[in-house]
């Protein structure tokens, strides 16, 4: 990987940390799945009138939504809806990384590296450690079985991206999210109900403006596209273990804007999760240079 491919990389990570943040400022006054549907309006509108398709069959696309859109976000919303702390959450499913590369492995015959292996081992540590300090109490089952769900959904998502192979990774993500509106906006209709989700539509705030222009234009269509190139250009076990960062940059966001606290656990793991990433950027650099 490059150094301009990794620095890429740290901004996706840096960019999904902080999504956290906004989607929380989205959901003071929007319900999860009516955001979800007005996250995919803005990501696909006005871009689509300026971008040309992707040279990829419809099937493709409409598996790269129904997956990596759709099928994560959904199953997150009902974890969280279940139960299910939305920190937790951030950590559980980064499991996606560990899915994307046994699929890769199985499906496509995708070779993972020793150093891989250390840094993904290392990182998982920083995820139980991070996990440990902001476990409260008992964890609901069906949140857990749904957010793994979420992760598998990621993870076959990365797998249809690999297949695709290199398009524009922008109009991937846009064209690519053409079907997800509908079924999120089904979703809103059936569990908020009619009058509840035209009267949140009737009712804007700057906080949900804001929100929508960060988690779409800048999560989905700069950070989804900068994941599509990074994966269409390498291997899944270089790519996928990344994401495992994300709960790091998002447990600091928090701590530092929302003032939520900060324990030990929490420090350690992030010092650990450090490590890991240390290992995965700079251990095949420092090989070459020895």
């Amino acid at each position: 990987m490059s150094g301009l491919d990794k620095a890429g990389a740290l901004l996706v990570v840096i960019l999904w940390g902080l999504n956290f943040y906004f989607i929380h400022l989205g959901l003071l006054d929007t319900s999860p799945y009516l955001l979800g549907f007005l996250r995919f309006i803005c990501v696909i509108f006005p871009a689509i009138f300026f971008i040309k398709k992707p040279d990829v069959p419809w099937k493709w696309l409409i598996l790269y939504g129904l997956f990596i859109s759709f099928g994560q976000f959904s199953f997150l919303f009902g974890a969280i809806a279940a139960g299910m702390s939305t920190g937790l959450a951030a950590i559980i499913l980064q499991s996606q990384a560990f899915f994307t590369i046994v699929i890769a492995a199985l499906m496509m015959g995708e070779r993972v590296k020793t150093y891989q292996i250390t840094a993904m081992v290392i990182a998982a540590l920083g995820l139980i450690l991070i996990a440990y300090g902001q476990y409260q109490g008992q964890l609901p089952v069906l949140g857990v079985l749904l957010i793994l769900l979420a992760a598998l959904s990621w993870a076959i998502g990365n797998i249809t991206v690999k297949h695709i192979g290199a398009v524009n990774p922008m109009a991937l993500v846009i064209w690519g999210n053409v079907i997800c509106p509908l079924p999120f906006l089904i979703a809103a209709l059936s569990i908020d109900g009619w009058e509840s989700t035209l009267t949140q539509l009737q009712h804007w705030s700057w906080g949900r403006v804001i929100s929508l222009a960060y988690i779409s234009w800048i999560a989905s269509i700069v950070g989804y596209g900068l994941w599509g190139k990074l994966l269409s250009k390498h291997s899944a076990a270089s790519v996928a273990p990344l994401s495992l960062f994300v709960p790091a940059v998002a447990l600091l966001v928090a701590y530092f804007v929302l003032h939520e606290p900060l324990n030990r656990w929490h420090v350690f793991g992030i010092v650990v999760l450090l490590l890991g990433l240390m290992v995965h950027l700079l251990l095949p650099t420092l090989r070459k240079t020895a």
